[in-house]
Order: structure tokens, then sequence, then C-alpha cells
């Protein structure tokens, strides 16, 4: 078990678990909840303590992937660009009862990463003003190198980029143009005749 596991699994008992002043564990909450639960805290220790601290906001401890611990479901794994500390975490996520920095597995990616992906990230992140050069190239060289962190990132850049027009508009004279098929006896003001008399032009027709 570990340390966030008991963390978590002690406080939905009942049982909260916090640094006192001289650093060690205080263990808080109903009396029989707490004396369930002293035999794990005393095999964890150290492991908690450490815990405890990330946990308290050490403002050096920063990671760009973090584990979010719920009362009632599966953790859940979370990137950040840039990255976070354990402190902006819990803000972020105030119906979590922990979170801890972690180190993900990486999955090779099947291919090489194509220039229109590497464009989109880099897109993505000009939009989200990231402009840190050594940022930008470790985003990419972690996206070229796993494969998880590329779905991740362009994930990012397909739900937020602006969409590029679909269909647009190319039509160059009236006989292209919807309003006026099917519609022999009709006039379209907004087109113009062309200079030799042929097929009209489209000018205004939207």
């Amino acid at each position: 078990m570990n340390p966030a596991t008991i963390i978590r699994e002690a406080q939905a008992e009942g049982v909260r678990l916090a640094l006192s002043s001289t650093g060690t564990i205080k263990a808080t909450g109903d009396g029989a909840a707490v004396n369930r639960w002293l035999a794990v805290i005393r095999e964890h220790k150290a492991e908690i303590i450490d815990a405890l601290k990330v946990g308290a906001g050490d403002a050096a401890t920063v990671s760009r992937w973090w584990l979010i611990h719920y009362p009632e479901r599966d953790p859940v794994e979370v990137a950040c660009c840039p990255e976070a500390t354990h402190t902006e975490m819990l803000e972020r996520h105030p119906d979590a009862v922990a979170v801890e920095p972690f180190t993900p597995t990486i999955r090779q990616p099947s291919a090489p990463m194509i220039a229109d992906e590497e464009q989109a990230i880099r897109a993505w992140l000009e939009l989200i003003e990231e402009t840190d050069p050594a940022t930008i190239a470790e985003v990419i060289g972690q996206c070229q190198r796993d494969a998880d962190a590329r779905d991740y990132f362009a994930g990012r850049a397909a739900a937020e980029l602006p969409k590029p027009e679909a269909f647009p508009d190319d039509r160059r004279t009236c006989s292209q143009c919807l309003n006026l098929r099917g519609r022999a006896l009709h006039h379209c003001q907004a087109g113009t005749r062309g200079a030799g008399g042929g097929e009209s032009r489209l000018s205004a027709c939207a």
C-alpha cells in the first residue's frame, strides 16, 4: 500500500494524517479508527512523512504528471503544461483527498511524429502563451518519444485551436451558385457580366 493510498483510505474512515510541529505524523479522529490504522502508519512512517511534506505544498516540488486521488473512485492521471506544484493541483481539484507527482510509463510511438502534428502542437503552445524555447523543445522531444504525451498534446491542440473553415467558398461563376441552380427564370443581382459578355461572375453573392 503506497503512502497516498494510506492517507486517502484513512481519511475515508475519519482519520486525518498530518505533520506535527516536530515533523512526525499526527493522527486525529475517532479513537477506534485511529487505533485500527496505527500499525499501518508505523510500518510506512517514513514514506507517509515524505508524502505529507509534499502535501504541505513544498514550492520546490513541481511535476508535469500528477496522480489525483478521490474518495470514492479510481485515481486519475493528469498532465500539466507548464508544470504545476502540489498546492496548484489541490486548488485545481478541490474534490481530491490527495495528489502526488509520478513518472508515467513511457509507451513508444508506433511511428515518427509527422510535421502536421508538430506544427499543431507548437501552435497550441503559442496559444497558451508558452514561449520558453527550452519548454517547447522539451514538449516536442517528449512527443517524439512518448506516445501518450503525443496523444495528450495533439488532443489539446485539436480541441482548443481555432478550426479552419470546413468548406471554403471557392465559387467563381454563377453556374456554380446553388442559389441559381434550377431557377432559370430568376436573376441574381449579385452577379456581374464578364468583360466579353460571357457568363456572369460572382461579386457579392453569399
